[in-house]
């Protein structure tokens, strides 16, 4: 937080002290810096994951996200819970098989527009909502009505198929995106729409849609049905 501290590598902090810290005053943003290992893993997947025919945008900043430590103890407890029941770590995955995914919503201020790190405190602001408070599944109806694999909180590997779900209320030149992390831990595989879902089939924790042939599906989509599976990590803010 203080940039003059030895990070630990692959960390955003130079320990566990800085970072419970950082947590006790959460929820906040701040940017990484260009040179950051984490800013450029970000960058790389942006781009990597872009599968859409138009032009990949450019990223313009990464903010890395800090939640409030109540909110962030809630997705750390679900993760351990997850990671005991199906011992991801011994198989050489991460704990509670973790992945980063994209989503995309609706901003409805300049939040990470010029170095804005202040939330609008809007609960309209999707956005800022997410970063505040994570995701809440009470919500699901409000924002789209209808879902592929039910209510659920939709999370993509695709960063051009997240990028349809974003978009501006209010004029900007730029675009955001959140990567998050994600507890997928058994993921149930489909690729063909089942919108009556409420949850994962017994024995599962996620739902995994995969485009195949004969399918529903063109882009991926990974769907988890608890608030506390999915924590917001990074808003990424790119020129499209």
């Amino acid at each position: 937080m203080c940039w003059k501290f030895e990070r630990i590598p692959h960390r955003r902090f130079c320990g566990q002290k800085c970072e419970n810290v950082a947590r006790s005053g959460g929820p906040m943003i701040f940017s990484l810096t260009k040179t950051h290992e984490i800013y450029q893993s970000v960058v790389k997947q942006f781009k990597d994951s872009w599968r859409h025919t138009q032009r990949c945008p450019t990223v313009v900043t990464v903010y890395a996200i800090i939640s409030h430590p109540q909110i962030w103890a809630k997705y750390s407890a679900y993760r351990g819970a997850v990671e005991t029941r199906g011992q991801f770590l011994k198989e050489g995955r991460s704990r509670g098989n973790e992945k980063r995914r994209w989503h995309g919503t609706t901003r409805k201020c300049n939040l990470g527009d010029a170095g804005n790190l202040q939330s609008c405190g809007h609960s309209a602001c999707a956005l800022c909502s997410i970063i505040r408070s994570s995701y809440d599944l009470g919500r699901f109806k409000n924002r789209t009505g209808w879902g592929r694999f039910g209510a659920g909180i939709y999370t993509t590997a695709t960063s051009s198929k997240a990028n349809d779900y974003s978009s501006n209320a209010i004029p900007s030149p730029r675009k955001a995106l959140l990567l998050n992390s994600v507890v997928v831990g058994r993921g149930y595989k489909l690729t063909r729409d089942n919108p009556s879902l409420t949850k994962p089939p017994v024995g599962y924790d996620s739902v995994v849609g995969e485009p195949a042939v004969g399918g529903s599906l063109n882009y991926d989509e990974l769907v988890v049905y608890r608030n506390d599976a999915i924590r917001p990590s990074y808003l990424v803010i790119y020129q499209p």
